[in-house]
């Protein structure tokens, strides 16, 4: 699956190239990353780049550049592009690339009313390495397209949920918070943020199987990622959940603060 630039410049390998120079190439197996950037700033990128490295790990990838290089040509980019809003894909195979990519963002009625997911038989190889996999995504795209749904939540072989096809889930019963573990799953970002925020206000966060057939036992369910950030979830198939959820909310509104205080704090320093 080839993914085309946005904008004017991309990076390759140590250069800044322009658009007309890209030349598409199938990512299968290349490690990547999706950032968010906002006002600037690549959002968490200290953490991002963690898991660039550990992917690289898993996958056997050898990385012949810092985090601080990394960190300097996505800066560069950011502004040769004068773009300071919007998503980067930083992808490497046989060269380091990063541009900026489409995005979507859920709109404000999707975050006041939630979304509807699906549910797809589907397991991913290496699930903790962000990999190009091209089969699931397709397989997912496929249902999105078809079904109409915001997500699909993947399925694993022993009918637990695992994760998204492009997010991690969430599930709350009582003031608990439970979440597939995290050897199942793409140790997402925002996933993180959000179990360190909950923690913080005396939730509980238990990381543990969910099957299927358990959904009804749940009052409430979320998504999070890097672009619908923490997102409500009002339907998984035909089990409906509330969105109005106080605990969901609370978080929501604590991860936007989160954000916009690292934000500030990156732009001061």
């Amino acid at each position: 699956m080839a993914l085309y630039p946005l904008h004017k410049y991309f990076v390759f390998n140590r250069e800044m190239r322009p658009v007309q120079l890209f030349i598409p190439s199938e990512n299968e197996g290349g490690i990547y990353e999706v950032l968010r950037v906002s006002q600037g700033v690549p959002l968490f990128l200290e953490d991002h780049l963690d898991r660039f490295f550990q992917s690289a790990k898993i996958a056997g990838e050898n990385i012949l550049f810092s985090t601080q290089q990394i960190e300097t040509l996505l800066n560069e980019l950011i502004q040769k592009n004068n773009v300071f809003n919007g998503n980067v894909l930083l992808s490497c195979k046989e060269n380091l690339k990063a541009f900026f990519i489409p995005h979507v963002y859920p709109s404000d009625e999707q975050y006041k009313t939630g979304v509807t997911c699906g549910l797809l038989e589907a397991e991913r190889n290496n699930p903790n390495a962000k990999l190009f996999q091209t089969t699931v995504r397709m397989q997912a795209n496929k249902m999105l397209e078809e079904k109409g749904f915001y997500e699909v939540l993947l399925v694993n072989h022993t009918g637990n949920i695992t994760e998204g096809s492009r997010s991690n889930v969430f599930f709350i019963n009582g003031n608990k918070l439970v979440t597939p573990p995290a050897k199942q799953v793409l140790p997402g970002i925002t996933r993180l943020k959000t179990i360190q925020l909950a923690l913080d206000s005396g939730l509980t966060v238990s990381e543990k199987d969910i099957p299927i057939k358990n959904l009804t036992s749940f009052s409430a369910a979320f998504l999070t990622g890097t672009s619908p950030k923490i997102l409500p979830v009002k339907q998984v198939e035909k089990v409906l959940f509330n969105p109005q959820n106080e605990i969901v909310r609370a978080l929501m509104q604590k991860y936007d603060s989160f954000t916009e205080r690292y934000i500030q704090a990156k732009r001061v320093g």
